[in-house]
């Protein structure tokens, strides 16, 4: 095998494309754009995508200035969304779980270089060489060749033991920090360091130590936990239902997340209200209300691109893209020459968007789950119209242009609607 020492792409090199700026465009008329005109153009959004109920919201220059819900949280009823509905934020979990090594590297009690099997000592893999120098940088950044998923993603009975065992076994799927491979199992062993490093469960770090000085009450490091404290959720929880597409018709089925030794990689659950503080933090440089959380050199080492992604995903950054990285927890990508640093999140589809020069967040959270991409797609579609409110673009329709490349894309692949 292989084995690479170098990064495919050094930091410098990609920031600098990353941050090549075309001529700023004044965004002082975004602040009339969550008006009924737009309120008119989100339910056109759900009517023509066919999509149940979406939840934005939007941070600028360290305020919350919109939160809110559309549609209908469970598909078929008239149970509305808002924004203070629970979403499933899915893989938006990882930079918080980034978030949380940045916290114990700040504390000098680990380096993101540091190997995995120094805090995991039982890992063992079949290459010898990749268990020795596997490290906590390599993990966050998915380019360690692990597999994508081992077990079930809410199996309370897979342990970390079972999966330590199976990744004994387990041939890595490509050389070593050769490229990009998306890796669930990666973070649940970057949250198996959380713990073993703190001495508090990952729930217990995240919880305490993020979401409560934040304070997003509201939030829930796994679903248990949400389960835990407030009961299995039913129909008269103000919480997104997964729809799914059956024949002419959208329905909805039980309430589901991601969970147990998986919620480093994507537990989580959020409101509109309470992720706009976790926006705010980041966009100040991890400082929120005068508190600071996270060192403005881990913000920045968390930004720092790692490797290049695969241009299968492009179209669901924008694809006005030139280039796509994976950070640690985030990925990059220009945007009508700014730079984005986001993460999107499978299951019931959902993006956080950071946009640092315009101390711009947007997040968008969908209950239509993404087997087809069509709440990708939509969801990327509604991102990139605000974004572009704030830049003073406003030439194109996001919707239809995502729309018309959803058909094409159902053309191509008959059955998946």
């Amino acid at each position: 095998m292989k084995h690479t020492h170098l990064y495919p792409y050094t930091s410098f090199v990609l920031s600098t494309l990353l941050l090549l700026l075309l001529p700023g465009c004044g965004g002082d008329q975004a602040a009339e754009i969550f008006n009924d005109e737009f309120d008119v153009y989100v339910n056109d959004m759900l009517r023509d995508w066919g999509v149940p109920g979406v939840v934005v919201s939007v941070v600028k220059d360290g305020e919350r200035v919109f939160a809110k819900g559309y549609g209908e949280r469970k598909a078929g009823t008239t149970l509305p969304a808002s924004s203070k509905t629970l979403c499933t934020i899915a893989s938006n979990t990882k930079a918080v779980t980034a978030t949380a090594i940045a916290m114990l590297v700040d504390e000098g009690k680990l380096h993101w270089d540091d190997p995995v099997e120094k805090h995991i000592p039982e890992l063992r893999l079949k290459d010898a060489y990749v268990t020795e120098h596997m490290t906590i940088r390599d993990v966050l950044a998915h380019r360690a060749g692990l597999p994508f998923l081992l077990g079930e993603w809410s199996d309370p009975d897979y342990s970390m033991e079972q999966l330590l065992a199976e990744l004994s076994d387990w041939e890595v799927s490509m050389s070593f920090r050769e490229r990009h491979g998306y890796s669930n199992v990666g973070y649940a062993l970057a949250g198996e360091v959380v713990a073993r490093v703190s001495g508090m469960s990952w729930e217990e770090f995240v919880s305490a130590r993020i979401l409560e000085p934040l304070g997003m009450a509201e939030t829930y490091a796994s679903p248990s936990r949400l389960v835990a404290e407030r009961g299995v959720p039913g129909a008269g929880t103000d919480i997104f239902f997964p729809a799914y597409v059956d024949g002419e018709e959208v329905v909805s089925a039980d309430w589901k997340g991601f969970d147990y030794i998986y919620a480093p990689a994507a537990g989580i659950v959020s409101t509109a209200e309470d992720i706009g503080a976790w926006m705010i933090m980041q966009l100040n440089d991890g400082e929120y209300e005068g508190e600071r959380l996270v060192s403005e050199e881990s913000i920045e080492e968390m930004r720092t691109p790692q490797i290049s992604v695969d241009w299968q995903w492009w179209e669901h950054h924008s694809v006005l893209a030139n280039l796509l990285v994976y950070d640690l927890g985030w990925v990059s990508y220009d945007h009508r020459g700014r730079r984005v640093d986001e993460h999107p999140g499978g299951g019931m589809w959902a993006v956080v968007a950071l946009v640092p020069e315009e101390r711009l967040g947007v997040a968008v959270f969908t209950n239509l789950w993404w087997e087809d991409y069509k709440s990708t797609r939509m969801a990327t579609a509604l991102k990139l119209k605000i974004i572009d409110a704030y830049l003073g673009a406003t030439d194109r329709d996001w919707s239809a242009e995502y729309l018309e490349r959803h058909r094409e894309w159902v053309e191509r692949h008959r059955g998946g609607e």
